[in-house]
């Protein structure tokens, strides 16, 4: 072990093989996993001192908790859809819209759907690749998850608390019914002592996402969400084009997407949005209007954007379009100019969290099939010296030129922003830390004032989102040139309370995670009906 910290990979491998050279017996290089667990058993007995450099350079694929979360997807089991969308592929043993070979859809085949093992062969996985795994963002994939059973939601997300809760064990007994076929008060009971366990666990689940469509959300749907401890929602949009969603026969219009997102910013979840350009009947201009609309029209606005060009696969009615030459998805050129201009205009609130979904090309029969369809797009809007202002772009982890100089991470050459907006009858607010030029993001909250009133609340605003970006520290981890754990949260939770008292606003709701609720606990806030209340001196 050298005494000097590691500066790069090309140090390590070096060092790496001039110590196997010296020694006879090896006669291949150790992988990064089996260096990592040499070094955690070296440091459990006390022999090296810790070195957060070459822990960072043994990590496997830095990039999965660079934004200060562990992300763990999991899929539901096959269970009829509601929709009949013409580009959908209908594999009887996958849930509608998912294929097998497509990376997280395989691990869940593989394993049955089985929700405790995805989680927890997932977070054995990340441990063993480097990655701290005590914060959790659960993202559940499947269709429309409102279509579920209620009793099969609660156990699939029963089965994911204790997965977290029990440290990569293998899958004990329950007697709960592997398909929820079990009295539904018994499941809320258990989920509830799984939660309660969860907010001091080793694992914290600190964001649940769920996916469903706009025509499945209602008071009934929410309320379920909300005890199954969802703090976000991705919602199939697809398109703000009418006409285009009667054409593909997507089963709602745009009245009921502006309806759902409403519902659901009232009630304080964070809204994701999925968009699908080159659908039938469109065109790259057509495209940009109907993408643009999601930013103009108040009744819109979502947090975040997964845009998923559409493409042609086989047992699709879509197929059978193309086949007769009905339809014709346009060139990859005229998509990507498309997405450079649509990057150019997003605002800077909004976090374009992907721009392609990853289907393996064998299934693509026409459309995209650029893989690294982002990283084309980013070096060309670079030598047009073009930017985009979307908070993936801007995180601090995506942004080494930064991270790389200390100086740039302190709280004193940061400054606080605060955008306003309106927003599906409410006031956003969305504060930010960020460097001086806006080029960076370290970490950032959205407040929402509502117009309107919920039963269990009286003159209430919500935390939808309270996040810092960098990567990802383990809780009360300190390191000086980290983004995380350096008071950003607090402050600009302070800052959301002068808001509410300015608005004489006299109670300030958090949608927190289960596992994050200690957290909101040290800044003087309480339990109440599922969210993290606080009393505001007005």
């Amino acid at each position: 072990m050298t005494k000097k910290p590691l500066k790069s990979a090309d140090e390590l491998i070096t060092l790496t093989r001039l110590f196997c050279r010296n020694q006879k017996k090896i006669t291949a290089l150790p992988t990064k996993a089996e260096l990592l667990k040499a070094y955690h058993k070296l440091r459990a007995k006390n022999k090296i001192p810790r070195q957060l450099a070459l822990e960072g350079l043994l990590t496997k694929r830095h990039v999965r908790t660079l934004s200060g979360v562990a992300i763990i997807t999991v899929l539901t089991k096959p269970f009829p859809c509601p929709g009949k969308c013409v580009y959908c592929p209908l594999e009887i043993d996958m849930p509608k819209s998912y294929l097998k070979d497509e990376p997280a859809a395989a691990r869940a085949f593989k394993l049955k759907f089985d929700p405790y093992e995805q989680v927890a062969r997932r977070l054995k996985t990340l441990t063993e690749n480097g990655h701290p795994t005590d914060k959790v963002e659960l993202i559940v994939k499947g269709g429309t998850w409102n279509a579920y059973p209620p009793a099969y939601q609660y156990w699939f997300i029963l089965r994911c608390f204790e997965a977290a809760n029990t440290s990569h064990k293998s899958s004990p007994p329950y007697g709960g019914g592997a398909r929820g076929g079990v009295n539904i008060i018994k499941l809320k009971k258990n989920l509830l002592t799984a939660q309660n366990k969860n907010e001091t666990g080793k694992h914290r689940i600190i964001g649940l996402t769920l996916e469903t469509r706009p025509d499945f959300v209602n008071e009934a749907t929410i309320k379920i969400m909300r005890e199954l401890g969802c703090t976000r929602v991705e919602l199939g949009a697809q398109s703000t084009d009418d006409k285009i969603l009667k054409l593909i026969k997507r089963g709602h219009d745009t009245t009921e997407i502006k309806r759902a997102t409403a519902l659901l910013k009232n009630y304080g979840f964070k809204v994701d949005y999925h968009l699908m350009p080159q659908l039938p009947g469109t065109t790259p201009a057509k495209d940009l209007k109907m993408m643009l609309k999601v930013f103009s029209d108040p009744d819109y606005r979502p947090d975040m954007i997964k845009i998923y060009p559409c493409v042609v696969m086989k047992k699709t009615e879509l197929y059978r379009w193309f086949k007769k030459g009905q339809y014709r998805p346009y060139a990859d050129k005229k998509l990507i100019e498309l997405l450079i201009n649509f990057k150019t205009r997003v605002p800077r609130y909004v976090r374009l969290s992907r721009i392609i979904r990853d289907i393996p090309g064998g299934h693509i029969m026409a459309g995209n099939k650029v893989t690294n369809l982002r990283q084309i797009i980013a070096a060309e809007m670079a030598k047009r010296g073009l930017r985009c202002n979307c908070l993936r772009c801007r995180e601090v982890g995506h942004r080494p030129e930064i991270t790389n100089h200390k100086s740039q991470i302190t709280n004193k050459n940061l400054k606080l922003f605060i955008e306003k907006y309106r927003a599906s009858g409410g006031m956003e607010y969305f504060l930010s830390i960020e460097d001086p030029k806006r080029r960076v993001v370290f970490a950032f909250c959205r407040l929402r004032l509502n117009n309107v009133t919920m039963k269990q609340y009286n003159n209430v605003a919500y935390i939808r989102e309270l996040h810092t970006y960098g990567q990802l520290l383990n809780i009360g981890q300190k390191n000086k040139t980290a983004s995380q754990h350096r008071g950003w949260g607090k402050k600009l939770m302070l800052e959301a309370e002068k808001i509410c008292r300015k608005n004489k606003i006299s109670e300030l709701a958090v949608i927190s995670g289960v596992g994050v609720r200690n957290y909101y606990r040290h800044l003087g806030y309480r339990l109440k009906g599922g969210y993290m209340v606080k009393k505001i001196k007005i």
